[in-house]
């Protein structure tokens, strides 16, 4: 990377100057608040690639209104442990 040229006057240019001393404006602005929220470590995130049919019985599934169970209705009614 070369600096030749560049002029500290040249306040209009001064963000990209930055940006390109810090890997690019993808790496600051995408990957960084990417791995803010999903965790450390996080990027790039897994691909996941199915076959024709096992796709279409995932949406199928997802598409079906969820089972009832009661066990499941009984933990979800407690209380959280941080608003006990």
């Amino acid at each position: 990377m070369s600096h030749e040229g560049f002029r500290f006057d040249d306040y209009h240019v001064w963000k990209e100057f930055w940006y390109s001393l810090n890997h690019g404006w993808h790496h600051i602005e995408y990957v960084n608040e990417f791995e803010k929220f999903w965790g450390k470590g996080s990027y790039p995130p897994e691909k996941i690639v199915l076959p024709k049919e096992d796709f279409d019985a995932l949406v199928d599934r997802l598409n079906e209104p969820p089972q009832y169970d009661e066990k499941i209705a009984r933990v979800l009614q407690r209380k959280a442990p941080w608003d006990e």
